[in-house]
């Protein structure tokens, strides 16, 4: 598959299906995002948001000195070529499929999640202030993946969580399309 192409929904959804089934045993958490979340009838990539399971890491004592992440190890087998590799987002090709992999926390899992779903006109719309036109109260901030009030970073670890703390009712991904959320 070449950049700009598109796949059918079924076809791209299989895909993606196994690809979070590869994840699943280092991942807390895995979901299929962007447009297959919202059922769009053609696909032009795999978008999945992902908590991995953190291993503690000991020095020779046996004294916990950090965590890894289980993720590294299932993508070193899976996925050894990676066009970005950061700690939050991750892009690489598997099975043919352009893939863009988020981790989340589970603190920012609902903000995440709510904006890889998209779609791109929704994700503004929700992150840009009321005064602007947007979802977001005036008062509020998106900030490093959270939902800030001031300094205070909002409990967001589902995605119910952050359209309550927006005072918006939820939205179902398939509605995040086309602009059909604006009121």
């Amino acid at each position: 598959m070449s950049k700009g192409d598109k796949i059918p929904y079924r076809a791209a959804l299989d895909v993606a299906q196994a690809l979070e089934t590869a994840l699943a045993l280092t991942c807390e958490r895995t979901l299929i995002a962007g447009s297959l979340r919202r059922h769009k009838a053609e696909v032009g990539d795999l978008e999945l948001v992902v908590m991995p399971k953190l291993e503690v890491v000991t020095d020779m004592f046996g004294e916990a000195v950090g965590q890894r992440s289980l993720l590294d190890d299932a993508l070193a087998d899976i996925a050894p070529m990676r066009t970005k590799d950061g700690s939050r987002y991750k892009q690489f090709v598997w099975e043919g499929f352009p893939v863009d992999l988020f981790i989340a926390t589970r603190e920012a899992w609902g903000c995440i999640a709510t904006i890889r779903t998209g779609s791109a006109d929704f994700t503004h719309w929700l992150v840009s202030s009321r005064r602007q036109g947007g979802g977001c109260p005036s008062h509020l901030r998106f900030s490093e993946g959270r939902l800030m009030d001031g300094a205070t970073a909002l409990d967001t670890s589902e995605e119910r969580l952050l359209f309550a703390a927006l005072e918006q009712d939820w939205i179902e991904p398939v509605d995040r399309n086309d602009g059909r959320w604006r009121r």
